[in-house]
């Protein structure tokens, strides 16, 4: 049990630029998952019903209790519900795992202009050097759209990446791959998945 530690290396209001930094990231994982993570905020019940339509089988959650594995998960089908249903539910936090190959540029744009992430999973190299090695339950790359945690939260104009670690994972690991993929650690370790 436990969670990853997140570093932020990138941030930019270019969302290409953004993902050109995490594929980088993504291309220096070994034993890399075939299905990425999406999870969407939306906030309207004209973007419920379009997110549901690039996330088929989406889960669908209300936005404060996304996060919470102990909360009550309503039970709220996006292709049934009527609007008045929907709109009663909202913010709604809609995820599901998608095929690594179908998650490119074009549908990351897609998702629109609330916040948003994409996480891939994998297991960084092990570093003979310095004896780090790379640990699949807790390494991986997360692309945030709109915002600067590795959770949904509060809006922000930009995109941030962030490289996850395992938890034992020291700073100077962080800032090694960060600068393999010209990136840099741009603070302090978040809570991660």
């Amino acid at each position: 049990m436990g969670n990853s530690r997140a570093y932020a290396v990138f941030r930019t209001a270019d969302l290409d630029e953004a993902y050109a930094r995490a594929r980088r990231l993504v291309a220096l994982l070994e034993d890399v998952e075939d299905e990425v993570y999406v999870d969407v905020e939306v906030r309207t019940v004209g973007e419920a019903r379009r997110i549901a339509r690039l996330l088929p089988g989406a889960a669908v959650d209300p936005v404060e209790i996304a996060y919470d594995p102990a909360g009550e998960h309503p039970d709220l089908d996006l292709g049934t519900a009527g609007d008045d249903e929907i709109r009663a539910a909202l913010p709604l936090c809609l995820s599901a795992e998608l095929p690594a190959a179908s998650v490119g540029p074009g549908f990351v744009r897609s998702l629109g202009d609330g916040p948003a992430g994409v996480d891939r999973h994998g297991r960084w190299p092990d570093d003979p050097e310095t004896g780090d090695r790379g640990f699949g339950k807790y390494d991986g790359v997360q692309l945030v759209l709109h915002g600067d945690g590795p959770r949904l939260g509060a809006w922000t104009p930009h995109h941030t990446v962030f490289l996850h670690l395992d938890k034992w994972a020291r700073l100077p690991r962080a800032r090694k791959l960060a600068a393999r993929a010209g990136c840099e650690v741009l603070g302090d370790a978040r809570i991660g998945w």
